[in-house]
C-alpha cells in the first residue's frame, strides 16, 4: 500500500470542510448535538510504532493530527471530563485472527508499544487493548458507564481499523459517537474518507476538532 500525506498545514482548512460535506450527504438528520456534560475524549493507538517514521507501519498523516488531539485533551482536562487512552498490545497467540492477519506485531513492554510522550496520560486512564475495538476484552465499558458517560468522541489510529470499528461498537452499545475528522489518521484518505461515510451514514457524526472545542 502507498502511503499518504494527505493532511497537511496548509489544506487543512479545505480537507475538513470536504470532509464534512460528504458526511452530511450520507445523512441529513441530527440525531444529537455534542454535550460536554456527558461526554469522554478517547485517544486511540497514538503509539511510537505506528509514529516513528523509521518503522514501516509509520502513519504520515498520524503526525499531523497530534495538534488536533492536544488540543481536545487540554479541553476535556479543564473542564475535568474523561480521559481514556488505549495502548495496542498485540497477544502473538496464534490461534487468534490478530495473529495470523498481521505478519508484525506491537510487543508488550517494546518501546513501539508505548504512547508517543507528546501526550501527558496523567490525564485520563490508559487501557490495554489486544483487539480493534477497545470494548473487546476490557473494562471500557464498565468504566465509561461508572462515569455516567453518554458520549464518546473518537480519535486516533488507524481511521478505517481500531477507530472505525470502536466507533460502531460504541453505538451498538448506545453511546452517542462523534468522530473526529481530523484528529483520526490512517495510510489514505481513500481509506479515512471511507471510514467516515460509514460512520455518518450508521453509526455517529463526523466533525471537525473545532466543533468540540466551540461546543
Amino acid at each position: 500500500m502507498q502511503k499518504e500525506l494527505y493532511l497537511t498545514a496548509e489544506n487543512q482548512k479545505q480537507k475538513i470542510e470536504s470532509w464534512i460535506q460528504e458526511c452530511k450527504r450520507m445523512k441529513k438528520y441530527i440525531a444529537f448535538e455534542f454535550d460536554l456534560s456527558k461526554a469522554a475524549l478517547l485517544v486511540l493507538d497514538m503509539q511510537k510504532f505506528f509514529l516513528d517514521k523509521e518503522n514501516h507501519a509509520f502513519i504520515p498523516t498520524a503526525v499531523k493530527i497530534i495538534p488536533n488531539i492536544q488540543k481536545l485533551l487540554d479541553f476535556f482536562d479543564t473542564n475535568n471530563r474523561p480521559i481514556i487512552f488505549t495502548q495496542h498490545i498485540d497477544t502473538q497467540k496464534p490461534e487468534e485472527m490478530m495473529t495470523k492477519w498481521w505478519r508484525d506485531s506491537v510487543t508488550e513492554g517494546s518501546e513501539g508499544s508505548e504512547i508517543i510522550p507528546e501526550f501527558d496520560t496523567k490525564l485520563g486512564e490508559i487501557f490495554i487493548k489486544t483487539r480493534y475495538s477497545a470494548f473487546e476484552k476490557t473494562d471500557l465499558e464498565k468504566t465509561l458507564r461508572e462515569k455516567g458517560v453518554k458520549q464518546l468522541i473518537v480519535t486516533g489510529i488507524m481511521s478505517h481499523i481500531c477507530c472505525e470499528t470502536t466507533a460502531r461498537d460504541a453505538f451498538m452499545k448506545d453511546f452517542e459517537v462523534l468522530f473526529i475528522v481530523d484528529a483520526n489518521a490512517t495510510y489514505t484518505e481513500e481509506l479515512h474518507l471511507g471510514t467516515l461515510k460509514s460512520i455518518s451514514h450508521g453509526f455517529g457524526r463526523c466533525v471537525a476538532t473545532e466543533a468540540i472545542l466551540n461546543g
